[in-house]
């Protein structure tokens, strides 16, 4: 057993035991001194004798549980403080149950996994150790230092969504993580800043706080906006915009020679629409009612806990904003559409038998999926026999506000015939053109980091008379040398993003039982 692989600076191995699962490692001190910690004097004189038992890192398999036989010295110098003190080692630290490479393994293991998990992954290992004693590891550990990133990135996190937020500081060049803040508000980060100067560019959204945090606390410091949130604000200005208009393009492409053929619902189905609607038709009520009495945005949405868009979407539209009909989305019946119009055509109108035979070509879906494709048929073929000789042309189906968003910011070749078709038809509003031009302008200006034409489209945009796009070119000429930064130098926030869904996964590993330091920690050791 003594021709054991072990090995411990400044002790012999005496003798080695073993049972099914611990190693029982028995070794005492060999250097002949030992130095004070406090006069740094060298002492020969041996005061008394006395066993730690520290576990060590596992050995195929098995516990290493160390007995070792260390000593007390007397300090030799008579004006020193201590009379005697116990030889410091440099493999187990003072107090300490385990060795100093069991602490950095279990160091890692703390950052990494905290609490249980990390627990139940040390008993796996032969490296037994409590869920309690990994906190306090990963809460104690010294924070990395890292330097003062000449790039800052600048984003936030929600602790509690829509409640409370956190705000990450991340090195644009390196990708790593600088420093977690407890808020987001402005006072906090010009504090972080003041107190590490030599910042020269900060890339954050568009958040008037992180506005005013970075102007305060780094005023010579370029600032970057996020090129993808100002195009996110764009498209939120745009919808707003469609939704204003919203019903009068619904009027426009109403036909009512051309009967709309839509799935029937069930009678459960049915009732929850109508419970839905009732609740939302009342609560629109509620928010325009206290708008009218003097409410802001912000604060009608606090009161009634929605969102802002939502507020300003009531207390804009003339009259009760129904929900528009939901776009239609891919389904498990698509790959067996051709065939089961084939088997309709051919005379075979019965839902089981349609659906059998589905199955035998690997239909996974359910019976009632070729139930309701069958009633789409029949009241097609209804509808086909009463519809009168002269027809109208087809318009159509018009989707709600922020499907049509989509079809202005996005570029003609990516949409496909329906979606085209649909734009071609919401563009006869002349202000709809107008919109789609200016829109497609600032994307391309984006896209090729020009900003060259940056000035003449605000100043278009602003005599536009569109008034959510007049809104938007108002708040961007506020911060004309960010947009400009953004367009001309290769920053942005994407880096930031991506910390965050990390943040994100570690904040949920801890079950919302960790607090901010220790949150803290783990997101700054992570790599």
């Amino acid at each position: 057993m003594h021709t054991l692989p072990f090995l411990l600076s400044g002790f012999e191995i005496q003798q080695i035991s073993s049972d099914e699962t611990i190693l029982k490692i028995t070794a005492f001190a060999t250097s002949p001194t030992a130095v004070c910690p406090s006069c740094q004097q060298i002492s020969y004189r041996v005061h008394s004798y006395y066993t730690r038992s520290p576990q060590d890192l596992p050995i195929s398999g098995c516990i290493a549980q160390l007995a070792l036989q260390v000593r007390r010295f007397r300090c030799q110098n008579q004006q020193c403080q201590r009379q005697t003190f116990a030889e410091r080692l440099s493999a187990l630290p003072v107090s300490a149950r385990q060795t100093a490479r069991l602490g950095t393994i279990l160091d890692a293991i703390a950052v990494v996994l905290s609490g249980q998990a990390g627990s139940r992954l040390t008993d796996q290992l032969a490296m037994p150790v409590s869920a309690d004693t990994l906190l306090r590891r990963a809460k104690k550990a010294a924070t990395p230092s890292r330097p003062t990133p000449r790039v800052l990135g600048v984003d936030d996190f929600a602790f509690r969504r829509g409640r409370t937020y956190g705000t990450l500081l991340l090195d644009l060049e390196s990708h790593q993580p600088v420093d977690l803040l407890e808020d987001r508000r402005a006072e906090t980060l010009a504090e972080w800043l003041r107190h590490h100067p030599g910042v020269e560019i900060i890339s954050r959204d568009r958040s008037t706080e992180y506005l005013r945090g970075a102007t305060e606390g780094a005023p010579q410091a370029q600032q970057i906006i996020d090129r993808w949130h100002v195009l996110k604000n764009l498209r939120e200005a745009v919808e707003r915009f469609l939704n204003r208009i919203h019903s009068q393009l619904k009027a426009l492409a109403d036909n009512p020679e051309k009967p709309v053929l839509r799935q029937k619902r069930t009678s459960t189905e049915k009732m929850l629409a109508d419970g839905s609607r009732l609740r939302r038709h009342a609560l629109y009520e509620q928010v325009v009612e206290h708008y009218k009495q003097g409410g802001s945005i912000l604060g009608t949405a606090k009161q009634f806990k929605i969102s802002r868009q939502t507020v300003r979407k009531f207390v804009q539209a003339p009259t009760f904003p129904e929900r528009a009909r939901a776009t239609r989305t891919t389904s498990a019946l698509d790959p067996y559409r051709t065939y089961l119009q084939q088997r309709w055509q051919q005379g075979c109108h019965t839902v089981s038998q349609l659906w059998q035979e589905a199955q035998t070509r690997e239909f996974s879906g359910s019976r009632m999926m070729i139930y309701r494709w069958v009633q789409l048929q029949e009241e097609a073929a209804s509808a086909a026999t009463s519809q009168s000789s002269t027809q109208a042309k087809p318009s159509p189906n018009l989707p709600a506000p922020r499907h049509l968003a989509w079809l202005l910011i996005r570029d003609l070749e990516r949409l496909d015939e329906e979606e085209r078709q649909t734009l071609t038809f919401i563009r006869h509003d002349p202000s709809i053109t107008l919109a789609y031009e200016l829109v497609q302008q600032f994307v391309t200006m984006m896209k090729e980091r020009s900003a060259q034409q940056l000035d003449t489209w605000l100043l278009t945009c602003l005599t536009s008379g569109i008034s959510e796009l007049e809104n938007f070119a108002q708040g961007l000429q506020k911060e004309t040398s960010a947009l400009q930064a953004a367009l001309t130098l290769p920053y942005s926030n994407g880096p930031v993003e991506g910390k965050i869904n990390k943040l994100k996964y570690i904040k949920r590993s801890m079950y919302g039982r960790g607090g901010f330091s220790l949150l803290r920690q783990r997101v700054l050791k992570a790599t």
